[in-house]
């Protein structure tokens, strides 16, 4: 679990690999088959809600990238035996800082507006978000806004997805996948 700002030395890696996933509300399977796919070629896993159970269930597996940084949305539990997260969490990944949360608290139903407040305020250059069902990916200003969709119950007639980041010191490059075939796949703006 991702407790402080500099796990495993992602701050200062050259080049990493994050696996974002969001909202899998009970979907294990689809959670498993991912990370058995995708998560030892990572060096984190992003979880932005809804499923939290999912990926706690999995934490002992082989599979599961060193650092995980995990929050709830609000349709998990308060208490979970072995993921400890908030409805928040920072990562610092090779000088960028990265905000992970739901978005059902920073009302992305409606935009990315008061999810950019926080980013500016916090220092943020990137935001990792769910809630929405719908993968998006925008950038307005400095801020840098991914969702990666739904791995399990999609909405806006997206497949079933997931993405991987790339962070470079200069950029973040995004690539989406769809959860049922593990090809890439990019969203309608």
């Amino acid at each position: 679990m991702a407790d402080d700002k500099n796990p495993s030395g992602l701050e200062t890696k050259e080049h990493a690999r994050l696996l974002v996933i969001s909202d899998s509300h009970g979907n294990a399977d689809v959670v498993r088959a991912i990370l058995q796919n995708f998560g030892k070629t990572c060096d984190a896993l992003i979880f932005c809600g809804d499923g939290i159970s999912d990926v706690s269930s999995l934490l002992s597996e082989d599979f599961m990238p060193p650092v995980v940084a995990a929050v709830r949305g609000n349709c998990d539990p308060l208490v979970s035996a072995d993921l400890s997260s908030g409805f928040e969490q920072t990562l610092c990944v090779n000088g960028h800082k990265i905000l992970i949360v739901h978005g059902n608290a920073h009302g992305v139903d409606y935009g990315t507006e008061k999810l950019a407040l926080k980013m500016k305020f916090g220092g943020y250059d990137t935001a990792f978000y769910g809630h929405t069902h719908i993968a998006a990916e925008e950038t307005a200003g400095n801020f840098k806004f991914v969702n990666p969709g739904s791995c399990a119950r999609p909405r806006g007639g997206q497949p079933p997805s997931f993405a991987i980041a790339t962070v470079e010191k200069d950029f973040i490059d995004i690539a989406f996948l769809n959860a049922s075939t593990f090809s890439l796949w990019t969203p309608l703006s």
